[in-house]
Order: C-alpha cells, then structure tokens, then sequence
C-alpha cells in the first residue's frame, strides 16, 4: 500500500507544478483570485476571444468551491432574489431579469448536470469538486492560463509610450483617469518558491478576490467596507442551555434587536445547539443581522400554536407538569433539559419579558421561545462569506467597471455585496463574475 503523501511534501510538490506554469509577457486581462466568481470571469473573458491570465495565492485554483455546501456546492437557488442581499438595487441591476436562466446556461455549457433539493441547486454528483473540476477544465479549453501560487500586489496603469520601462513617476494617477490614454497595467505579483518579482503588463484587471483588501486599491483612491465574516455559528451569553450541545432541532428563528420590543426577522430551519451558543443553517442567516446584545428566539414547534401546546403540557392549568409531556414532539434529551429549567422557573430577563408564573408557563415559554442573548460570531475562521469590500457605488452595474478606472473591474467577493445561505452567494459570483468578464474582454479588445 502507497505511503500517504504528508501536508508538507504535497505543500512542496503544489509549489514546483505552480512555479513551472509560464505567464505571458503581457495579455488581455488578468483575474485576481481564482475562486468561483474569478474562474467565471476568466473563462467569460477567453470565450470572448481575450488572453487571460487567472492569479491565485493559493495552491490551486478552485479550492475555495470545494468547502461549499459542506462540500456539496449549493451552487445556485431556483428562487433567486435580490432582497435577500445586503445591496439589493445593485444586484439587481447586475444580474438582471435572466439571473437563473445565465447560470444555469453556463453550467450547461460547462457539461454540469444538476438536481433539486427544497430550492437549493446541486449538481447531481452532490460533489462540490464536480463544479470545480468542470470549471478549471472549460478554463483550459478556452486557453486561460491558470496561475496558482501567485501572490498579488499592486497594479499600476502605464502608458503606452513608456510601456517597458519603469519608475515611480509612471504610477497611474486617478486624477487623469478619464484622460488616460489605452496601455498596459502592470501587474505585481510573485511566486513563493522562487522568491520572484513578476510584472507582466495587462490591458484590464478583473479584482476577483475575497478577504483583506488589497493595499493598491487605497492608492488608487478606491473606498472599501471593512471586512467582517457572516454566515457563521454566534457565540451568545452564558447559560444553562450550553448543556443542549451536540443537539438539533428544526426551528422557527426570531431576531429581536437590543433597542426594539418587537421581531424584527424570523426564518424557519435547522439549529444545532453549541456549548457557546447556536450553529446551523438558520444561525448563518441569523449572523448577517445579528448584532452584540440582541435577542433570539427559537419555536421549537412551530406548527404547534400555544393552546395545542399547553394541551400537552398542562391540559387542565394546574401550573404543573408530568415528565416527558413533550416527548412525542421534542428530542427527549431537549425536553429533559427544558423540565429541568422550567421547574426552576428560569427565564431571560428582557424588556417587556415578564417571568413565568408557574412551572407550565415557563415550560411552555421555553419551547416557543427559546432565549439566547447574541454575544458575536463564533468559529469566525470557518465563516462561508465575509462582508465587506469596495463600495458598490464605484462600479457601474452594466459592466461592473470602476467609474474611476475604466480598465478595472471587480466581481464576486471582492465588492461589498453578500447573501442568505441557500445559494445565493454562489449564484451573485458566477453572475458577476460573467459580467465582469465579457466587458473586461470588450474594453480589452476594443
């Protein structure tokens, strides 16, 4: 049997195949990032008939798709809408009326098949790798050069009659940028395992990258969001339910803000309960509106209204209750817990919240409406998105071109716009990223 290959020697064999991969002098357009919006933008860019160079810090192009949907790739939903975005004019007037029918044409196109679950689209492998594999294969055919290992640092617009030589006074300066005759942007970048310097010259830069922005993107007096990650678990205030760790349940979620008496959002789906807090699907769409000091509430049963409940529970309103009443509704190990702290009468305290009465009232309150004071994000390192970027307000939605810059783009992660779990996120990448390319390839080219 074949001795495993160890993280380090795989590490080192990654960076030799990356270092042997030659980038072109100059090309039509370069991406930034090689994630899912990057590779739609570089593949949309070479079909147009641009030369395009993809850099990607990481080892491989791609990798980021493959941790998505828990490695299932929810790569789109049949019920796309911009109101579930933080920026819903913008991505509206990105994606267009023909959002689903874009993405699902490409994935078509890339030789994908798909299958239904609830909304959520997958391909019918359930493998997130499926999507990457047939991504990185259509980029090839199209001859885009795939650049791993690579590690962006600025861009610089040159102009044509100084393109081959260099020096600080040749810097792009916004000022002139309407003015600005067509060059070349040199592109700074390098390669860890050689410790190179490289600057080759493109004609446009796509920005497809996630994470900190990049230090270039100040000097060309671009305005970013800060950068904060979203759909992740929330650490909340301690309390007596970390004891429900490990458990799930399907729930109806509801978000009442510190300042505010009332809901201000509700969802139903799973919530796995933490030891810190709350995890699962719901959370993630919890953690995108929820702030330190706000309130959540978990039904546990919502299709039981609170008189079908009380039934249950205390049928004749003596105040008390028999162990295991809720057993043929709720996870027993849950129920056990929730008789527990209701017969020690324990509660929340919260504005406009008054404390059960009885042991019944207060088991009842905690079945449809299970506490937990929202602390922050948790497991922050493994959040699917992060919030943030360059203000939207700088590109221009048609072709997502900086106003400021015409011969920069930006799509996917890189611009301050994220979603619901569910798809979306994914669908807004390979959208934006379509668009980003084939105008990137336009400018280019004309």
């Amino acid at each position: 049997m074949a001795k495993k290959e160890s993280r380090a020697a795989q590490r080192e064999r990654l960076l030799r195949k990356a270092a042997e991969i030659q980038t072109p002098d100059d090309c039509d357009v370069t991406v930034v990032g090689g994630g899912a919006a990057g590779l739609a933008a570089a593949i949309s860019a070479a079909e147009a008939g641009a030369s395009v160079v993809v850099l990607e810090r990481d080892l491989e192009c791609g990798r980021s798709i493959l941790a998505t949907g828990n490695g299932r790739c929810n790569f789109a939903n049949i019920s796309l809408d911009p109101r579930r975005f933080n920026d819903p004019q913008f991505v509206a007037e990105v994606c267009g009326s023909r959002w689903l029918d874009d993405v699902l044409g490409f994935f078509r196109d890339c030789g994908m098949r798909w299958c239904l679950e609830d909304d959520r689209l997958y391909p019918v492998s359930r493998q997130a790798a499926s999507v990457r594999n047939v991504l990185l294969a259509r980029a090839r055919k199209a001859g885009v050069v795939l650049a791993p290992a690579r590690e962006f640092q600025d861009a610089s617009w040159i102009a044509p009659e100084h393109v081959g030589t260099h020096g600080p006074e040749l810097h792009y300066d916004p000022a002139k940028s309407k003015n600005e005759p067509a060059g070349l942007a040199e592109v700074v970048h390098t390669l860890p395992l050689e410790s190179l310097y490289l600057m080759p010259g493109s004609r446009t830069v796509i920005i497809a990258s996630g994470g900190e922005a990049t230090p270039f993107l100040g000097n060309l007096g671009l305005a970013t969001a800060p950068r904060t990650p979203v759909l992740c678990p929330l650490a909340c205030e301690d309390s007596p339910l970390a004891a429900l760790d490990g458990r799930r349940a399907h729930v109806k979620a509801l978000l009442t803000k510190k300042d505010s008496f009332f809901p201000s959002w509700q969802e139903r789906g799973e919530v796995l309960f933490r030891d810190y807090g709350i995890s699962g699907i719901v959370t993630f769409d919890l953690s995108r509106r929820a702030e330190p000091g706000d309130l959540v509430e978990l039904d546990l049963v919502p299709d039981l209204n609170k008189s079908e409940l009380q039934q249950l529970v205390d049928q004749f309103a003596r105040g008390s209750f028999e162990t295991g009443c809720l057993d043929g509704v709720l996870d027993p190990a849950i129920a056990i817990q929730l008789e527990r702290l209701a017969r020690e009468l324990w509660h929340v305290e919260w504005p406009e919240h008054d404390a059960p009465a009885t042991p019944s009232e207060a088991l009842i309150k905690l079945v449809k409406a299970l506490p937990f004071v929202v602390v922050g994000p948790a497991e922050v390192e493994r959040a699917q998105v992060t919030r943030g970027g360059l203000l939207t307000s700088q590109f221009d939605p048609a072709t997502l071109a900086s106003r400021q810059h015409p011969w920069l783009f930006a799509c996917g992660e890189a611009l301050n716009v994220d979603a619901d779990c569910g798809g979306f996120n994914l669908a807004w990448a390979w959208k934006s990223g379509m668009v980003a390319g084939e105008a990137a390839a336009k400018w280019a080219l004309s």
